[in-house]
């Protein structure tokens, strides 16, 4: 099949305005949704009008393209559907079938992007199932320019800006963009039916990582420091049992940094236990109120170590003693 690439680094477009940038510097949400439209054989449609289109419809934005506004009108004005994952599987099933994608590309992996976000279109699979993309934003060196590219990266019939990768490198190349594909379908009367069958199909195609020593180098510091800070404790006997895609979301969440935003403290002993909470469950333990998780553990939660502290601030801890307690009697005060 012969596959055909727009580029948005047209010397013409360097003085086009896209947004605050021009159509060269900014344009690679439009310009990735002409080249999947072209190769699915749905629309030719020039750069410059997608372009113009994500302006009127709200998708160009200070720093990008919103892709999935850009597809939302887009998919009524040329007749197409579309639905977001971040599922390799899904993406390689859709492909096979003849459909195309957009894929959205972070920094952590420099495949397709180094210091910004970009967005490409997966237009096929190529007969050793290597992903073909189609790369509007090509130079002379793109696939040299660093040693990630030259390891993985391959001109498709030496044409420039068709290139292929395989999945497991697309998937690194998006692990920390969420969703990481956009699959583009034409209207069809039978793809709710198709849509709702690979959906199920794709379910038991989802990868699991059973330990944390499984979990792929590119998602393990995300899933480390839920590991580290207890929010995630697994299934038992030591597994975590985790899909591929919370580990995309834990890495997306991580890359904006708000894994790394105080979370709430769990303190195993009185000693652990901040001095400005310290007096309110001291109390609670001399009077035998809380007596920990076992193994003189206290586990106690900052929530709960606060809220003491607000009812002994209000001297309700005060109210009650332990001799009280044990014969059923309240004391006022």
């Amino acid at each position: 099949m012969n596959y055909t690439v727009k580029f948005q680094t047209e010397t013409k477009y360097k003085s086009i305005a896209y947004g605050s940038g021009t159509i060269y510097s900014s344009g690679c949400g439009p310009s990735a949704l002409c080249n999947a439209l072209a190769n699915a054989g749905i629309a030719n449609v020039s750069i410059p009008t997608m372009c113009a289109l994500a302006v009127s419809c709200g998708a160009r934005v200070s720093g990008g393209t919103v892709e999935g506004t850009l597809l939302a009108t887009a998919s009524k004005k040329y007749g197409f559907t579309y639905k977001s994952t971040s599922k390799n599987a899904d993406l390689m099933t859709h492909l096979k079938n003849g459909g195309t994608a957009i894929c959205w590309c972070g920094t952590a992996y420099p495949l397709f992007a180094s210091s910004s976000g970009h967005f490409i279109a997966a237009v096929g699979v190529d007969s050793i199932g290597r992903v073909i993309v189609a790369d509007s934003y090509w130079f002379t060196g793109k696939i040299t320019y660093n040693s990630v590219r030259c390891a993985q990266l391959r001109l498709y019939n030496n044409t420039a800006g068709l290139v292929t990768c395989n999945i497991d490198a697309l998937g690194k190349a998006t692990a920390d963009r969420s969703p990481s594909y956009y699959l583009i379908s034409k209207t069809s009367t039978t793809s709710k039916t198709t849509t709702t069958t690979t959906e199920k199909e794709n379910e038991n195609d989802m990868t699991y990582y059973k330990l944390l020593t499984d979990v792929p180098s590119y998602y393990k510091t995300a899933i480390q420091k839920l590991v580290d800070s207890g929010a995630m404790v697994g299934t038992g006997n030591g597994e975590l049992n985790i899909s591929e895609d919370l580990c995309r979301m834990a890495t997306v969440l991580n890359n904006a940094g708000i894994l790394d935003l105080t979370a709430p403290s769990v303190y195993k002993a009185i000693d652990d236990v901040p001095v400005y909470f310290r007096a309110a469950v001291q109390k609670l333990i001399d009077r035998g109120a809380i007596s920990g998780t076992g193994n003189g553990e206290l586990n106690l939660s900052y929530d709960i170590c606060r809220s003491l502290t607000i009812l002994d601030n209000a001297h309700l801890l005060d109210a009650v003693t332990l001799t009280d307690v044990e014969t059923g009697e309240v004391k006022e005060e």
